[in-house]
């Protein structure tokens, strides 16, 4: 430890200031020197020095008040300080100095030997002040880093004890075997987390599955009474604008419009276009020109679509597990498609060319809503803001095609399955934009299996179709793939900076003797 300090002069006697500063650079420190009290605050708050030497009668600020802002502040109140005093007539005042909280007193008339004993003496005791200031520091690391532990939330490469697992003693040792358990907690809980994740993620997909499933078959019913796709899609919208909208209104979570940045609108916009004016449009179309357990198998490659674009635009990890879930379900579905109604297959190879395109556009909206959507709207009022603007869209087309349901037929059994679409395929994809939003865009494309599931199921109830038992088995393999696939991994909530907040843990060190002493 190097004997060698920074000391500070403070004193309004130029004289003075010359004399102590030769003398405490002889004795090899170094010396900056001050004339008046408030000139050694701010030159205090700025810098580090190992020693003060303080002259007690100064006009404006005199000793007495230095040192009482010395003391109260956790910057400076370590610091050590020696009254300069002329002794004879100014002892009262050096006691009450000392009472304040200096170390020492000087006669102005000192010797050299006198300075270098009350110097050295001074800096070594401030020096075995930092060691153990910086010990306990490192101890409120520690216990700090253990009030962070309790609350679950928590990386253990951010606790801050780094340092302390440094040291080779007792403490460091501690820290280690800190770090050590730490690690292990933190692996536990985020594996479980993962796992809750997982599992409420997929409870959340079947939801969605199962809604969309139904959407299908009922497109093709409704196509059975008179196809209008376009017209079909401004209907739906229609309702689910109006539900949306009133319950953002109702639970005052609905915008101001002029308060949408130009980033939302483009948002809304191409959710819009992609979601109404292509998906849902080209299903509707396509539902009316083939069986609806083929357009159920064909939207199971989405998934296949989504794990490309992802990997592609490097979003998420293309790692082998979530590979061979992807794989797994894959398999299930082509059983589906082998065994379920092979002879259907030759209805029309050109339309089902056409309905490969389903998939592919799914996929754009799911990596479109993964990487764009707004945090900061409210996901009900976000969606119904975007079926209004699907609607505004959806009408020049439909004029074009003439292509509006004639109101005559909802009046009948076309207006029961319109509700029904509106209700199943609007509250699908709240749900869809939540579980994207929390679990990814790769495991939230795995609706589609859960989807082609359910189609063929709802086909069965809805539209009379047989499935054979083999199928079941499929739909088995279709559950674990997806259970593979598992949700994004969440980035874990960092702990707070424990090197900016440890007053309260670290104890005030009181090595100042009292006046008796």
């Amino acid at each position: 430890m190097s004997s060698q300090g920074k000391i500070l002069i403070v004193d309004d006697s130029r004289t003075i200031r010359i004399k102590l500063k030769k003398s405490v650079e002889a004795l090899g420190h170094q010396a900056e020197a001050v004339e008046s009290g408030r000139e050694a605050l701010d030159r205090l708050a700025g810098e580090s020095f190992d020693l003060i030497l303080l002259d007690i009668i100064m006009p404006v600020m005199d000793g007495f008040e230095v040192l009482k802002s010395l003391k109260a502040s956790s910057r400076t109140r370590d610091v050590p300080v020696i009254v300069i005093s002329a002794l004879d007539d100014e002892m009262s005042s050096v006691v009450k100095a000392i009472e304040l909280g200096a170390e020492d007193f000087l006669p102005k008339n000192f010797e050299l030997a006198l300075l270098k004993a009350r110097v050295a003496t001074c800096i070594e005791k401030k020096r075995l002040r930092d060691v153990e200031t910086e010990y306990l520091r490192q101890v409120a690391k520690l216990t700090k880093a253990a009030a962070t532990l309790e609350t679950g939330r928590f990386n253990p490469s951010k606790l801050g004890i780094r340092d302390v697992a440094s040291r080779t003693d007792g403490l460091g040792k501690l820290a280690t075997v800190f770090a050590t358990m730490a690690q292990k907690v933190y692996e536990r809980e985020r594996k479980m987390r993962q796992n809750i994740r997982t599992f409420r993620g997929a409870l959340l997909l079947l939801a969605c599955g199962g809604l969309w499933g139904v959407v299908v078959p009922l497109s093709k019913m409704a196509s059975l009474v008179e196809a209008h796709p376009v017209g079909l899609a401004i209907l739906i919208d229609i309702i689910g604008a109006v539900f949306c909208i009133g319950i953002s209104v109702k639970r005052k979570t609905m915008p101001s419009l002029k308060d949408l940045t130009r980033t939302d609108w483009k948002f809304i916009l191409g959710f819009a276009f992609i979601s109404s004016v292509i998906n849902q449009v080209l299903v509707y179309w396509v539902a009316s020109k083939l069986p609806a357990f083929i357009v159920s198998i064909v939207i199971v490659l989405e998934g296949f679509a989504v794990f490309l674009f992802a990997a592609m635009m490097r979003t998420e990890a293309p790692n082998l597990k979530r590979f061979l879930g992807l794989g797994l379900g894959l398999v299930g579905i082509f059983i589906i498609l082998l065994y379920g109604e092979p002879g259907e297959m030759a209805t029309s190879w050109l339309w089902l060319a056409v309905a490969l395109v389903i998939p592919v556009t799914y996929a754009t909206e799911d990596i479109y809503l993964s990487e764009f959507k707004p945090a900061s709207i409210d996901n009900v009022a976000l969606f119904g803001i975007t079926l209004v603007v699907s609607v505004l869209m959806l009408i020049p087309l439909a004029t074009f095609y003439q292509d509006f349901i004639p109101f005559d037929l909802l009046t009948g059994r076309l207006g029961i399955i319109v509700v029904l679409m509106a209700a199943a395929g609007n509250l699908a994809m709240l749900l869809f934009i939540v579980l994207i939003t929390t679990t990814g865009a790769v495991f939230a494309s795995q609706n589609a299996y859960a989807g082609t599931a359910a189609g063929i199921g709802w086909s069965m109830l809805l539209l009379g179709e047989s499935i054979p038992a083999l199928t079941w088995v499929s739909l088995a393999l279709v559950v674990v793939g997806l259970l593979m696939v598992e949700p994004k991994q969440e980035a874990e909530e960092e702990p707070p900076l424990l090197d900016d907040s440890l007053e309260e843990f670290v104890p005030r060190l009181d090595l100042v003797p009292s006046a008796t002493d």
